[in-house]
């Protein structure tokens, strides 16, 4: 038995990078793996058949980190396949490589939705199916 055997973890931006890295990283543990991905797709479907492949249930969900409406349909259909959440990683980020003089309100904009905000309407999201 694996330390982390039944128990789903939901982790935002895995579908490549650090993100996928902690997904693999679960799943050799036990753990099912719901997480998301924005324009990935390829890469974030061909590490849910990997993931598969360990054993584990694994599902990749396109969805906006920076929409609070997402971040509630993503929970709620993760509840409804996975019948549980136990562990919540926000790891969703972008960036825009630009010197902060040359960068435009709308893009730092998108990048605090992202990076910021999720964390708030993920951790929102999951408390609220727990009350």
């Amino acid at each position: 038995m694996k330390k982390l055997d039944g128990k789903t973890v939901i982790i935002t931006g895995a579908s490549r990078g650090i993100g996928m890295g902690i997904a693999r990283i679960f799943a050799e543990h036990g753990a099912n793996v719901a997480f998301t991905f924005s324009s990935s797709e390829a890469p974030a479907l061909e590490l849910e058949t990997e993931l598969n492949s360990k054993g584990v249930k694994a599902k990749a969900y396109k969805s906006n980190a920076a929409s609070f409406k997402d971040a509630e349909d993503l929970i709620a259909k993760v509840l409804e396949e996975f019948g549980g959440i136990d562990v919540l990683v926000n790891n969703a980020g972008i960036t825009r490589d630009k010197l902060l003089m040359r960068m435009g309100e709308e893009e730092f904009d998108a990048v605090i939705e992202v990076i910021l905000k999720s964390v708030f309407y993920m951790t929102k999201a999951v408390q609220r199916t727990m009350l």
